[in-house]
């Protein structure tokens, strides 16, 4: 009787209906902390699952869909020999037979399809294969990286929202340097993070090498570089470290940079006559998108028949043009118009520059641009684009000193961007680190809206061993 009244008034305690909740609360976290790794396998799983659904329709891969119209015919024009060559007349008008030689795609992911369409017959179902691989490897990095600075449970969330992450699966289906670029600025990233607190030099060297790399697979991956290696000096200075500690990280970043970019340059000077530093295109893409900042109605994404037009119109009225300019030679008469309306118009420039921040984040008017109406999933990812950087926003919170590297480099390219040309694409390498970013956001905002206990996970490994 006594243990039948003592488990009675245990009963009627105000809280005793919040305990089992609690418990098995307490225990699902117990479980997280102990076997991520385990959690990360399922999620990888699950993902698997849901990329075959989501690309059902993109597939067997065609040679013309998305950015295979480039990056793929390149690497097979690499393959049967016919050297490092492309004529498109959108872009370049007067290339043909004898002046086809190309810098509109960089050269690491052109060079890693190559080989494969070469060891592979040119199937366009292994150059997919190996996209999905580092679709996976992305998944897997995030988990890494945002464990770096975070604790396991807001890693395993990167890794989920990466899962759901409509932009990416869409890519899988395309041969392209998007999502290599984002594997190598994430690589990159991490060990940034790392080489902050041990600053040993294999980290840095790590990070120079992951950087350089990334700068050859999406060129405006060089801001991400410039501004880590800036972000370096400044924050070794302010913790007023010697001059050889300050100097030693930003050399050899800076000398990983130089040499794994400059084959690149005096490729470009042998072949183009000009060390074109990125990709022929940055002119076409300056001029294209901002030649109508004389007219009214300059908010806009550029669509490509109107692009066509514009640069028609333009060469008509060059009539110095004596119709053999290679891509280099066209992408100086490109930056030059749009140079001389930009200046006759810097502030329009600057609002239509501000105004791009909308297509490059959400695809806010890029279905327009080519006669279309949004779909249901353009508007899912325009929710979900929006949830990640509100959640991003959030994850600063007491975060910002640490997390610089992120979100400094997600800073700079969203401005270069935008500066240029905007869409949802060019977001694609620095996407897992806003992703990283939001699933800190996320729980901490769970902890505070759900339970406090679920934001007080185990604290970030540094130098996690396997990666």
């Amino acid at each position: 009787m006594c243990s039948d009244f003592t488990g009675g008034m245990k009963d009627s305690r105000p809280d005793a209906d919040v305990r089992p909740t609690q418990t098995r609360l307490d225990r699902w976290l117990s479980f997280v902390d102990a076997y991520p790794l385990y959690i990360l396998g399922v999620i990888t799983v699950l993902v698997v699952l849901i990329s075959l659904v989501l690309n059902k329709s993109n597939l067997p891969p065609a040679a013309n869909a998305g950015e295979n119209d480039t990056w793929w015919a390149i690497a097979v024009n690499l393959a049967h020999g016919d050297g490092y060559s492309l004529c498109l007349q959108r872009y370049f008008p007067f290339c043909g037979p004898s002046n086809q030689a190309t810098a509109t795609r960089e050269p690491l992911p052109v060079l890693l399809f190559a080989g494969l369409a070469l060891l592979s017959g040119e199937s366009l179902w292994v150059a997919v294969a190996a996209e999905f691989l580092i679709y996976l490897s992305i998944l897997v990095l995030i988990y890494f990286l945002t464990r770096e600075w975070s604790n396991p449970r807001a890693a395993l969330l990167a890794a989920s929202l990466w899962g759901l992450y409509i932009p990416a699966h869409e890519l899988i289906s395309q041969v392209s340097g998007d999502l290599l670029a984002a594997f190598l600025v994430g690589l990159g990233i991490l060990y940034v993070m790392r080489a902050r607190t041990s600053r040993h030099p294999r980290d840095w060297l790590l990070a120079g090498t992951c950087l350089g790399l990334a700068t050859v697979s999406r060129s405006g991956m060089l801001v991400v570089a410039g501004l880590v290696i800036a972000g370096v000096v400044l924050e070794s200075w302010s913790r007023r470290l010697r001059l050889q500690e300050i100097a030693t990280p930003a050399l050899m970043l800076s000398g990983l940079l130089i040499l794994f970019v400059a084959p690149w340059l005096i490729r470009n000077q042998l072949v183009l006559g000009r060390p074109v530093v990125g990709s022929s295109l940055i002119g076409y893409n300056l001029y294209r998108h901002n030649y109508m900042i004389d007219t009214k109605n300059y908010f806009r994404h550029v669509g490509g028949q109107e692009g066509l037009a514009a640069t028609k119109a333009l060469l008509n009225r060059r009539t110095d043009l004596i119709g053999v300019e290679n891509e280099a030679q066209m992408d100086l008469i490109y930056q030059a118009a749009a140079i001389h309306l930009i200046r006759t118009y810097p502030a329009r420039y600057l609002l239509l520059s501000a105004y791009r921040f909308l297509p490059l984040w959400f695809n806010w008017g890029y279905p327009e641009a080519y006669g279309k109406e949004p779909t249901r999933m353009d508007y899912v990812i325009m929710v979900y684009q929006g949830i990640l950087l509100l959640l991003a926003l959030f994850g600063l919170y007491r975060t910002a000193g640490r997390t610089w590297p992120l979100w400094g480099s997600i800073l700079a390219v969203s401005l270069m961007y935008m500066a240029v040309d905007a869409r949802l694409l060019y977001l694609t390498p620095v996407m897992p680190l806003v992703i990283s970013l939001s699933a800190g956001g996320g729980i901490q905002l769970l902890g505070k809206l759900v339970h406090p206990k679920l934001s007080h996970g185990t604290q970030p490994l540094q130098g996690i061993q396997g990666f």
